[in-house]
Parts: structure tokens; C-alpha cells; sequence
């Protein structure tokens, strides 16, 4: 909670366990950034006013020299968007004495002579209106709280950050939200329901002292918008970097993209190989496709420097070290925003797709092995799920042999394909689905119906 005051003398902070706090501080302009402690802002109101701001609420109230009158009616006082006759603050002693009376109706605070309380953070009713052309969903909340919404395929979730609540369904007599369901996800607390074709939503707040209310509606009169976001589920980007092996080697690594590539061309899979030819892709592009990639691919073929050691086989190698990019880092470090995940995900990807790959490559009957690998600067700035695939040594005569057989090169890009597709197309399904077991919340929720 934030104090803030102007006016000559000093505040006194009450303490909301009940009892006076005997921490003071200067009263200064802190609204508009004056550091003079004149009795006055030389930028604002003449008359010293206090403001104080928690839980989403605001109090703006004068300080009356007139103690006694400072107990009446007499002055005007702001809480929230509402004004009101009401008590004020005042000097007592030269320090600002608040009405925690005021203060405990406005953040919805029980307070007794000795005990201020606030409430826990909870979801405690929802109720629905209907409308022709849009339905109205209206969520209660004893405090406020970050809420932002989801749009998971046509599923709209609107998530209240470090909410508690009753876990149940909501029935509606609405046409455009017919029912919503209330589940715990982790430490907050989740509203889903369906949004009907060519419908669109928006959620806002309202702030009244005592109360929080979430406010969403949905239907054809409300433009349907998607967050940009969204597209990396629904148009997904796979990037395939054969790499240039040089000498007089033949090309192993661009036929089997090539081929690769087209396969999932053909599955309607959106595909961008670094080089067509010869003369490879400068660093800098190469990076810029890996920032925009959902799948990051690297064929390669193997040559170790030291004469005499050979490494030979297909190997699938997963970077799992620290991630390159800052950006990604940070994310995956942090609590994730809404759709982070579309953005950047989790390095449990990675091991996703090595993990089809292989099963893929043995169904081809490939034996690969995998491996990790680190600082590999492309793979470090692909957001998603990237992988490093060594189709075979050039020091290995049986390897040549192998990559020179078309049959080989085709079950890998066959292999490779598939993997993708399959783990993109799991993705997709786990971008709608609720989080935990759906299933087991339907069977145990409760039923009822959204206060009309």
C-alpha cells in the first residue's frame, strides 16, 4: 500500500494489523513530484489533501485543520470514482490522522476499534445478464488483482492472478455464453467458456468502494480480434538449416532438407530451408529465421580435425544449456504473461521433438544416437523446440556410403517429417486444452446456475 500526502508536517502511517505504525515520514508533493514540504503544492490543489492507494482502490481526501469538523460531514472526500460527505483526515499533534472507517469500506476491510482486516483474495459470485446481440458475464472479487484473458482455440479464459474460489459450473440462459466453468490453475484461478462463431469478447474492470467487479461480454455486436501471438499456434514455422560442409564432399545435408522440407510443404506445414544452393545464408540471416522459427532443424554431417578418430552413425543432438538470447532467458526465468508460452517455450520442446525423432528414425530403421550439445549460437535463439541432427562422418567410408543411398537419405527426411509434424499438430491440441485434467475437474465440480 502507498501513502501519499502534502501538507506541512508529517504522516503517520497506520499500521493495518490494527495498531498506530510509529514510522513518520515528511508529508511531500508525491503526486506531482514537487519535493518542496510546503504546506501547499506550488503544481496542485492550495488546500493539503492526502491520497492513499492499495489493492486498486484510491482514496483522495482534504486534511481539515478543524479537527472537530474534520469528524462531520462538512468535507468532501473521494473514494474511488464516488464523492461523498463523509469524515476526513486532520493534524492531531502535527501528525495526519486518518478515519480507518473510510479507508476499511472503501478496500472492502473489516475494521473495529483496534483491528483493521482485510480480506482474502477470492472469487466470491459470478452472475450473467443476456442482451440481443452480446451476454454479460460479471465476476466478484474481494480484491483486486492482475486479470487478463486467453483465447485458447474458441475457449476464452479469463485468469485471476493469486485468486482463490469454489471450483464449480455456471449455467446462463444466454445464446452467446450459454455455460462457464471456474477451475484452479496452480496458484490462480481460472473462467472458461466457449465463444461462439463470428462472436467477439472484451473484459474490463470496475472499481467501486468495497468491491471489484471483472466485467466480460460476448457476442456478434463485439468485433472479434485475435492476438498476434496466436498465429505462431495456428501458422507455425519450421526452419531447416542444411549445413554448408565444404570440400569436395557431395551435399548430403541439402538434399535430405530439400526432401524434408518438402514433405511437410506437401502435409500444408509452412517451411523455410537457409540455402538452396551452394552459397550458404550470411549469420545474421541464418539468426533472424531462428528467432522466428517454432522448429529450429540443423542437418549435418561430421568430420572430426584429428586424424585417425572416427565418430560415425546419425546422432540427434539436443541444446539444452542456457538459452543465447536475452530475451528468451528472461522469459523462461520469469512468470510468463498471457500467451508467453506462444512466444517462447519451455526447454521441455526440445526434448519432445528429440525424443519423436528418434522413435521416427528407428521406425525407419535408423539407429541414432542422442547426444547434447552446447553453444551452438542458432539453436540458442530459436525460442521453441530446436535440434542438431548429424546424418552421418565423412570420415566413416561406411557413413558415405550410407548418405549416398537414396533410400537412406529419404527414410531420414521421412523420419524428420514426421517427427515435426507430429510434434507441432500436439502442440496445437494442448494450446485449447484446460489446464490440468479436465476430465477429473468436470466430474467433481458442481453445478449451478450464474445469478441472473
Amino acid at each position: 500500500m502507498v501513502w501519499r500526502g502534502i501538507g506541512a508536517g508529517v504522516l503517520q502511517q497506520p499500521d493495518l494489523a490494527g495498531h498506530p505504525g510509529a514510522e513518520r515520514e515528511p508529508l511531500r508533493d508525491r503526486i506531482c513530484g514537487c519535493r518542496k514540504p510546503a504546506f501547499y503544492c506550488a503544481c496542485g490543489p492550495r488546500r493539503p489533501y492526502l491520497r492513499i492507494e492499495g489493492y486498486g482502490h484510491s482514496i483522495v481526501m482534504p486534511i481539515d485543520e478543524d479537527a472537530y469538523r474534520a469528524t462531520t460531514s462538512y468535507n468532501t472526500v473521494q473514494l474511488d470514482t464516488v464523492r461523498e460527505q463523509g469524515r476526513t483526515a486532520t493534524y492531531v499533534d502535527g501528525s495526519v490522522h486518518v478515519p480507518l472507517e473510510v479507508v476499511a469500506r472503501t478496500f472492502g476491510a473489516t475494521y473495529r476499534s483496534g483491528t483493521f482486516t482485510l480480506p482474502d483474495l477470492q472469487l466470491t459470485n459470478v452472475s450473467s445478464s443476456v442482451g440481443a446481440q452480446a451476454d454479460r458475464l460479471v465476476l466478484d472479487l474481494t480484491q483486486d488483482t492482475d486479470v487478463f484473458t486467453e483465447l485458447r482455440g474458441n475457449d476464452v479464459h479469463v485468469v485471476m492472478r493469486g485468486a482463490g474460489g469454489e471450483q464449480r459450473r455456471y449455467t446462463t440462459s444466454g445464446q452467446f455464453i450459454s455455460n462457464a466453468r471456474v477451475i484452479a490453475d496452480g496458484e490462480d484461478l481460472r473462467l472458461r467458456f466457449s465463444l461462439p462463431k463470428d462472436s467477439g469478447y472484451r473484459m474490463y474492470k470496475v472499481i467501486r468502494p468495497g468491491s471489484v467487479r471483472v466485467v466480460v461480454d460476448a457476442g456478434p455486436s463485439i468485433e472479434r480480434t485475435t492476438p498476434a501471438l496466436l498465429d505462431r499456434i495456428s501458422r507455425p514455422l519450421i526452419v531447416i538449416e542444411p549445413v554448408l560442409s565444404g570440400g569436395n564432399s557431395p551435399d548430403f545435408s541439402l538434399g535430405v532438407a530439400n526432401s524434408t522440407a518438402k514433405l511437410l510443404q506437401q502435409a500444408g506445414w509452412e517451411v523455410e530451408v537457409t540455402r538452396k544452393n551452394a552459397t550458404d545464408a550470411s549469420l545474421d540471416q541464418k539468426v533472424e529465421l531462428a528467432r522466428r522459427s517454432d522448429v529450429y532443424l540443423m542437418l549435418d554431417v561430421g568430420r572430426l580435425p584429428v586424424e585417425g578418430v572416427v565418430d560415425p552413425g546419425v546422432k540427434v543432438y539436443q541444446q539444452l544449456s542456457e538459452n543465447s538470447s536475452e530475451y528468451v532467458a528472461n522469459i523462461r526465468a520469469g512468470e510468463n504473461p498471457a500467451y508467453a508460452g506462444n512466444a517462447v517455450g519451455d526447454l521441455g520442446g526440445t526434448r519432445t521433438l528429440s525424443a519423436a525423432l528418434l522413435n521416427e528414425l528407428k521406425a525407419e530403421g535408423v539407429t541414432a544416437e542422442q547426444r547434447s550439445i552446447s553453444k551452438v549460437l542458432t539453436l540458442g535463439e530459436a525460442p521453441q523446440a530446436g535440434v542438431l541432427i548429424q546424418l552421418g562422418s565423412l570420415d566413416s567410408a561406411d557413413d558415405v556410403a550410407a548418405m549416398g543411398d537414396q533410400a537412406f537419405r529419404q527414410n531420414i527426411a521421412v523420419s524428420v517429417a514426421r517427427s515435426v509434424a507430429s510434434y507441432l499438430s500436439t502442440k496445437v491440441d494442448n494450446a485449447a486444452a484446460l489446464p490440468g485434467d479436465e476430465a477429473a475437474a468436470a466430474e467433481g465440480a458442481e453445478e449451478g446456475g450464474a445469478q441472473e
